[in-house]
């Protein structure tokens, strides 16, 4: 539970560290490191998308020949 300080109205974990998390690369390697880790997260995206569809596909596939042999 967040206690608040009489009269500042910020809580006492805020008055503990005062300082945010500063997430800016400081360094050139962390900036490589940080875009290469984006390449990396939008190139999975891409994976499972197509994986997705293919998927469907195979799905689709299977619900058509059950639907044509039961006509057939």
């Amino acid at each position: 539970m967040r206690t608040r300080q009489e009269g500042t109205g910020q809580a006492a974990t805020e008055t503990r560290w005062p300082g945010r998390l500063d997430l800016e690369p400081a360094t050139a390697y962390e900036v490589v490191t940080r875009q290469m880790v984006e390449a990396l997260g939008a190139d999975l995206r891409e994976i499972k998308g197509r994986l997705n569809g293919l998927l469907f596909l195979v799905a689709g596939a299977v619900v058509i020949d059950l639907a044509l042999r039961l006509a057939g």
